[in-house]
C-alpha cells in the first residue's frame, strides 16, 4: 500500500458536511441482508448477540472486510495492541479498496494512549476526528487546560459503534482493546449485538450527527506533538513489523480461524426479528448539557420504560452506584412486586476503586429493599472463552445488559453511574423479541451461577453474607469481601465516604 497525497482526498466540503452515503445494495453484504428481511414487517430489524469476545472481534473484522461503500466507527478506546492493530489493518485494506471511512475516537479514551491511528488520516479515503479534543498530548499546555476548561473535557464520548456500507451495524459494550475480546490478564465480560434492518439508519443518522458536531474535530486541525505524529508509510511499516508478533497470539489465530464471516454471507448467522429503538445522548451533552433536555438522556427514556415493568429485571452492569433517583426505582418496583436480579462487579473482580467505594455504600439498602445482588468472581469463566484460549486471566464484568419482562431486551454502552447518565455521551438499543430476551436472561443465569458469581444476603444483624460454590461444588460462605485485602477493604472504606459520587 502506498501513501495517499491529501490532492487526493475527497473534497474538503464533502468532508466538512460528510452525511452517510447511500447503503450498499448490490454487494454481498447487501444481499445477505435483503434475503434475511424477506417476509419480516418493515419496520423490524435483525439482531444476533455476540457474547462471546472472539465472535465479537470476528464480526467486526468481518463487516470491515466485506464493505464496499463506506465505514462509519465510534470508539471510547481504540487501543495499539492485536485486536486494535487487526482492525487498523482492516479499515486501511478497505480505504485502499475505496471504502470511505470515517474515524471519530474519544481523546482521553484513544489519542492520549494511541498515537497511530492519527496516521490512517493521511489517507485519502479516511477521515480521522477527534471528540472533544485538548491541545497536544503533554506538557504544560494540556495540563493547563485540564485545569481551566474542566467543565468541557469532563465530558467524554462512551459511545461504541460500526456501522458498516450503511446496512449493519455493531454496538454494545465493548471498546478496540484485547481484555474486551478475551485476551489479556484482565478479560472483560461483555456483550455486543450485530444489527440489520431499519435500525442502522437511525445509527448512521446518530453518527452524522455526532461527525458533524462542532466538538468533534478534525485531527489535522489539532496541534500535536512530535510524538503524537506519524506519517501513514511509518503506520504501515509499523503493521508490517507486528503483523508476524501479532499473528502467533491466541487472539489472532482464533478469529482467522473462526469462519464468521463465510457463515454470515451463508445466512448461518442467526438473526432475531422485532421492533428496537435505538437510544443515544445528542453530542450537545458534552457541550451544552444545561441546554439538552432530560428526556433526551438515553439513561432517563430507559428508566421511563423499567417503571413500566409487569415482571422482572435482570441487569448486568459493572458500575452499580444509583443513587436516589435509581433506588426509588427500585423502590417502586419492588412495591408492585416486580422481580429484581442485579450482577455487578465485586472488590475482587472491578477495575475501578473508586466506582467499588461508592457502590458498596448501596449494598445494604439494596438488600434490605429486596433486589437479588450478585457480584461477579474475579476467577469466572465461560465454555467460549475456554474453547479459544488456553490460559486463564481475571475476570470482570463490563457487559451493560437488561432483561425486561419476557419479551425485550437492552444491550447498550450505559453505565449504573452518574457519569453515564449525565456526563458522559452513550448508546444501545432495545430490542423487542423473545428470542433475544430468553439469550440475555440464559447468560444473566450463566453469570450469576454459584461458580460465577457471590450472592449477597444480610444476616439477622444486618451485616453482609456472600455465598457461592468453589471449584469442588461445595458451597462457600464469607463474611467479609471475598478474594480481598485488609489494605483493600480499608481503602474501599474510605473512598466510599468520597464526595466524587457525581464524577463516577
Amino acid at each position: 500500500m502506498q501513501a495517499c497525497s491529501d490532492s487526493n482526498r475527497y473534497d474538503s466540503r464533502q468532508w466538512e458536511t460528510a452525511g452517510a452515503l447511500p447503503p450498499a445494495t448490490d454487494t454481498p453484504l447487501a444481499k445477505l441482508v435483503k434475503t434475511q428481511s424477506l417476509n419480516q414487517p418493515a419496520d423490524n430489524s435483525g439482531f444476533h448477540l455476540a457474547h462471546d469476545g472472539v465472535t465479537a472481534l470476528a464480526a467486526r473484522a468481518a463487516v470491515i472486510e466485506e464493505a464496499e461503500v463506506s465505514l462509519d466507527v465510534q470508539y471510547y478506546i481504540f487501543s495499539d495492541d492485536i485486536s486494535g492493530r487487526m482492525l487498523t489493518a482492516k479499515l486501511l485494506e478497505a480505504a485502499e479498496r475505496g471504502v470511505r471511512v470515517r474515524l471519530l475516537v474519544d481523546d482521553m479514551g484513544t489519542r492520549m494512549n494511541n498515537a497511530w491511528l492519527g496516521a490512517l488520516d493521511h489517507h485519502e479515503n479516511i477521515q480521522v476526528r477527534i471528540f472533544n479534543p485538548l491541545e497536544g498530548k503533554s506538557g504544560v499546555r494540556r495540563r493547563l487546560e485540564q485545569l481551566l476548561d474542566l467543565g468541557r473535557i469532563n465530558h467524554r464520548m462512551h459511545n461504541k459503534l460500526v456501522v458498516a456500507d450503511g446496512i449493519v451495524m455493531i454496538t454494545g459494550g465493548r471498546n478496540i482493546s484485547d481484555g474486551y475480546f478475551s485476551n489479556a490478564e484482565v478479560a472483560f465480560l461483555d456483550v455486543d449485538t450485530i444489527a440489520i434492518g431499519p435500525i442502522v439508519s437511525d445509527a448512521s443518522n446518530t453518527f452524522d450527527k455526532y461527525w458533524n458536531h462542532s466538538v468533534s474535530v478534525p485531527i489535522d486541525k489539532l496541534a500535536l506533538t512530535a510524538e503524537d505524529s506519524h506519517t501513514l508509510l511509518e503506520l504501515q511499516q509499523r503493521l508490517a513489523e507486528k503483523k508476524t508478533e501479532d499473528a502467533g497470539s491466541e487472539l489472532h489465530k482464533a478469529v482467522r480461524n473462526y469462519d464468521f464471516l463465510e457463515k454470515l454471507l451463508a445466512g448461518k448467522v442467526k438473526f432475531s426479528w422485532g421492533g428496537a429503538t435505538l437510544y443515544a445522548d445528542p453530542p450537545e451533552k458534552a457541550t451544552n448539557p444545561d441546554d439538552v433536555p432530560i428526556e433526551e438522556y438515553p439513561g432517563y427514556q430507559l428508566a421511563q420504560i423499567i417503571r413500566q415493568l409487569k415482571q422482572k429485571i435482570e441487569i448486568s452492569n459493572p458500575y452499580l452506584i444509583p443513587g436516589d433517583p435509581g433506588m426509588n426505582i427500585f423502590t417502586e418496583l419492588l412495591d408492585r412486586g416486580i422481580q429484581i436480579g442485579v450482577l455487578t462487579n465485586g472488590i475482587s473482580s472491578t477495575d475501578t476503586a473508586m466506582a467499588h467505594g461508592a457502590y458498596s455504600r448501596y449494598r445494604k439498602p439494596l438488600l434490605r429493599a429486596g433486589v437479588q445482588l450478585w457480584e461477579l468472581k474475579p476467577s469466572a469463566e465461560r465454555e467460549g472463552r475456554l474453547h479459544w484460549f488456553s490460559h486463564k486471566s481475571q475476570s470482570t464484568l463490563h457487559a451493560k445488559t437488561f432483561v425486561l419482562d419476557e419479551d425485550r431486551g437492552f444491550v447498550g454502552s450505559i453505565n449504573l453511574d452518574s457519569r453515564s447518565m449525565l456526563l458522559n455521551t452513550e448508546i444501545g438499543v432495545l430490542i423487542k423479541n423473545r428470542a433475544i430476551n430468553q439469550q440475555l436472561h440464559d447468560l444473566f443465569q450463566e453469570w450469576t451461577s454459584a461458580d460465577s458469581a457471590w450472592q449477597l444476603s444480610l444476616d439477622d444483624g444486618g451485616d453482609i453474607g456472600w455465598r457461592a460454590e468453589d471449584e469442588n461444588g461445595k458451597e462457600v460462605v464469607k463474611d467479609k469481601d471475598p478474594n480481598s485485602t485488609l489494605w483493600q477493604r480499608f481503602l474501599s472504606g474510605i473512598l466510599a465516604h468520597l464526595p466524587v459520587e457525581s464524577q463516577i
